[in-house]
């Protein structure tokens, strides 16, 4: 093997851009949320941002070859990006509403202490079952408790309160001091300091026999009443809402500078291998520097994974300046033979599969984080390798899935011919979501996402060559960007709404097993299709099609399961 220097800035170059995406990109919905974004929001976010990077490639592409300043152009994005991805971490928080919720507690009062208990569902674990308090600190809360009338009697005497308990109802201050707890499994148990009755404070708190009553409460402190799954405010659920805020746009203006800066870097370079290393690998120790810096605090800290990545396109940026980047030479088409070409049966059905394909892709891009998020601290409460684990799923889609693929699908599409091979795809894609429906236990995930290699590596392998062997001479590339509009366009963009929608109204399981069904159902018509007619869909003159993975193959995209840019 002879080793060629002038390929190593390149290489360096296709690794290191796609270790400096990495970090950040695959975890910007969980992100979000964490800030405050409902799904709605990240379903807007992620149904035009599709559109922008379409639009960005088509410009960028436009101005390159008329001003002739392609260098400057590829540098451009890459400065872009990291600008872009970097600034997210500073963006404010969107405002949360009132929620007005009230929490349900336990009061226990015995001779020995007071307190409130609540226990957790364990259908409801989640991130804010983390309580992390620092100091001596003291939350007052306003409590209603409904007394049954053989306890009624029993509290207010031992409380030596008759006079202000009204029949079957109790109210008070109470403060408690947010270390002072016991916690047993599921139920915790904050111990009460002090009691305050008609603005008169109880000189003793404790009852001579065991007393218990369920009662509702309001407390001033956000993270306790969080913890008591009973949030002081909650994100912005409407779209009249949640269009009003600032932050939000900010928040959607960072990500579409972050994700034209990478789309057109990605759409002026093209090779596939460092790609994938880059991605999977950094996409893992992201994760695990996200789980180290956030133990103890009550929500992930991203804050390494923002400058990682910036760093990282730092020396992106300074290994991208050493390559050569010129112009490409136009050529002439037919744009009569390209309408001809679109409105044919097969080239019809292939773009709707694409764009089937591509908004089951763009569920996985906004919200399969997220899922997993739920689906782990529904397995335990406690669960603290989150963005670990999350990184490993990324890492297990590229190494595992995607990369053998990308080298079998050559023989895999010769061998199935290319209506089957879609056929495959969106059949696997139907399986495994429905499976992840059924997922109980967060490490279930990382075996199920080889699965990305078909549902992914092999569909692009197959969208892009079938692009090639379809379209007359000279309109190849054309052919591809019809493809790859339907699949990262359209198809992403619907993904975005409909999963939002879904998501907020049914649940992270049910989303999937819906769009799982979808698939199967819309495969069973695509073979009929075929079989209908298949002399006019089939391709059956492969002579020119090589059996390896070859440029007329090459996926202009990330590794993320699921784009070309996240």
């Amino acid at each position: 093997m002879i080793f060629n220097k002038k390929l190593v800035p390149l290489k360096a170059h296709y690794f290191l851009f796609f270790a400096g995406i990495s970090p950040v990109l695959p975890f910007l919905p969980v992100y979000a949320r964490q800030q405050g974004m409902s799904t709605t929001g990240i379903g807007i976010i992620y149904t035009v941002i599709p559109f922008i990077g379409l639009i960005a490639k088509t410009t960028s592409g436009a101005l390159s070859d008329w001003l002739q300043i392609h260098r400057g152009m590829f540098l451009s994005a890459i400065i872009l990006c990291a600008l872009g991805i970097f600034s997210i971490q500073f963006n404010p928080a969107v405002p949360q509403k009132p929620s007005h919720a009230l929490a349900h507690v336990e009061l226990e009062c015995s001779a020995s202490s007071t307190s409130f208990k609540y226990c957790i569902p364990k259908a409801r674990c989640g991130p804010n079952n983390f309580l992390s308090i620092s100091g001596d600190y003291t939350t007052d809360c306003e409590v209603m408790c409904d007394i049954q009338e053989k306890d009624t009697m029993k509290i207010c005497d031992d409380w030596n309160v008759s006079s202000s308990c009204r029949a079957g109802e109790l109210n008070f201050t109470a403060s408690t001091i947010l270390l002072d707890y016991n916690k047993r499994h599921l139920c915790t148990s904050f111990f009460i300091s002090n009691i305050m009755v008609a603005g008169e404070e109880l000189a003793d708190i404790t009852c001579p026999t065991q007393i218990t009553i369920n009662c509702t409460m309001v407390c001033d402190d956000g993270r306790f009443m969080n913890y008591l799954h009973a949030p002081l405010t909650i994100p912005p659920t409407t779209y009249d809402e949640l269009l009003s805020h600032y932050q939000f746009w900010l928040y959607l203006c960072a990500i579409a500078i972050a994700w034209c800066g990478q789309a057109v870097t990605i759409v002026m370079t093209d090779t596939i291998s460092y790609q994938l290393l880059g991605w999977g690998t950094l996409a893992v120790i992201s994760g695990a520097l996200i789980d180290f810096f956030s133990k103890g605090l009550p929500e992930k800290n991203y804050t390494p994974a923002f400058f990682l990545s910036f760093v990282i396109l730092f020396f992106d940026l300074l290994t991208a300046s050493r390559l050569k980047v010129g112009s490409n030479e136009r050529k002439k088409i037919s744009v009569g033979s390209v309408i001809r070409l679109i409105c044919e049966p097969r080239i019809v059905l292939f773009v709707f599969c694409c764009i089937v394909v591509g908004m089951s892709t763009g569920i996985l891009l906004s919200f399969q984080l997220m899922f997993v998020e739920d689906v782990a601290f529904q397995w335990d409460c406690q669960f603290e390798s989150l963005k670990l684990l999350q990184g490993l799923i990324l890492g297990v889609q590229c190494f595992l899935g995607e990369l053998p693929f990308f080298f079998l699908s050559g023989w895999l599409i010769k061998k199935l011919k290319h209506a089957s091979a879609i056929s495959l795809t969106i059949t696997v894609l139907g399986f495994r979501f429905i499976i992840y429906y059924f997922i109980t236990n967060p490490w279930f995930f990382l075996p199920m996402e080889v699965l990305n290699g078909i549902t992914f590596g092999l569909f692009y392998a197959t969208m892009t060559s079938y692009a090639s062997l379809v379209a007359p001479p000279g309109t190849e590339a054309t052919m591809q960007g019809i493809f790859g509009a339907a699949f990262e366009g359209i198809g992403f963009s619907i993904g975005g709404f409909a999963g939002g929608f879904l998501f907020l109204e049914l649940g992270g399981a049910e989303m999937f097993l819906c769009i799982g069904v979808f698939n199967l159902i819309f495969t069973s018509i695509h073979i009929f299709l075929v079989s209908r007619f298949r002399s006019e869909y089939i391709i059956t003159d492969y002579s020119s099609f090589s059996d390896g993975y070859n440029d007329s193959m090459r996926p202009d995209v990330a590794c993320d399961a699921d784009s070309e840019d996240f």
